[in-house]
């Protein structure tokens, strides 16, 4: 492992913590479906044709709409840009199809550097949420009790 990608491991984890803590419902659905898609995408990176990562293209290709669905139907700014750096790492794919004399690395590289970008739409949400002013979902919760006034 290099150390961008140690790096980019050790940003999502503590975005991931972040944002699970002071965001909101819509914050949480995002950290779950990059979680389920990376754990699916670890299993799913042994189906190969011709050298190609088929398996996570489909992966994200299912991310990819789950960020253009939550875009569509929730009242937040960052799925908007999620999406937008999903559909990017889709186009990395079509390049990678297109010129076969693209290094793995250079393609790995692009895909790494796009899904930090959807991992730091989530961050930068999270602070909006702070700076509005609006509540966390972890303060809101029913299983903490509440301070009497």
């Amino acid at each position: 492992m290099t150390p961008f990608q140690l790096a980019g491991c050790i940003f999502c984890f503590l975005v991931f913590a972040t944002v699970w803590l002071k965001g909101g419902h819509p914050e949480r659905l995002g950290v779950t479906t990059i979680v389920v898609g990376w754990l699916a995408s670890v299993f799913a990176s042994s189906l190969t044709i011709g050298g190609k990562v088929i398996g996570v293209a489909l992966v994200d290709i299912i991310l990819t709409g789950t960020f253009v669905w939550m875009a569509l139907r929730g009242e937040r700014w960052w799925p908007f840009a999620a999406a937008a750096f999903m559909i990017l790492t889709l186009l990395v794919y079509v390049a990678v199809i297109l010129t076969p004399e693209l290094d793995q690395r250079a393609d790995y590289a692009a895909r790494l550097g796009l899904f930090l970008c959807v991992v730091g739409t989530l961050l930068i949400g999270v602070a909006e949420r702070w700076a509005a002013g609006e509540r966390p979902v972890s303060v809101q919760t029913a299983w903490r009790p509440r301070a009497r006034p």
